[in-house]
């Protein structure tokens, strides 16, 4: 008992350690962690870091790692990841849901601004927002039935 309580604040304080030193900002990353796959296991890690939306195989490997150790990402739920072809659907979505939000800032900042230009008036009243509503909608559908295999 008294060992296992010594182990456990022992992994408090080394992970205490590395948050701070995770949260360094600034700091330059001179270090190097390599690692050995297969070729199914780099496969699916690039499947899975495309599903999170990430490009740099190395940058979802740090994140997933870091925040895995320290607590500061829940980790996905569901059986298993994504195939490569579900992945490849999910990246493309989130880069449309980004160039959509993207959108809609630049109408509520022209909007609240006062300054609505002639080209965004004629798409607003030509059904802009319900027309991405609608695609919003079907992309949350396909999500889900995606997670659904998951």
């Amino acid at each position: 008992m008294a060992a296992d309580a010594a182990s456990d604040d022992q992994r408090t304080t080394v992970r205490a350690t590395a948050s701070r030193a995770a949260d360094a900002a600034g700091a330059k990353r001179t270090r190097t962690v390599a690692v050995r796959l297969t070729d199914a296991e780099e496969a699916a890690w690039i499947a899975a870091a495309a599903a999170d939306g990430h490009r740099q195989l190395g940058a979802w490997v740090r994140e997933r790692a870091v925040a895995g150790y320290l607590g500061k990402v829940r980790a996905k739920t569901g059986g298993g990841g994504l195939s490569a072809e579900a992945a490849a659907e999910v990246a493309a979505m989130r880069q449309q849901m980004t160039k959509v939000g993207n959108n809609l800032n630049q109408i509520a900042k022209a909007i609240n601004a006062g300054q609505v230009p002639p080209q965004m008036a004629e798409s607003l009243q030509k059904g802009w927002l319900e027309k991405w509503g609608q695609e919003l909608g079907r992309m949350a559908d396909r999500l889900d039935a995606l997670d659904d295999q998951g």
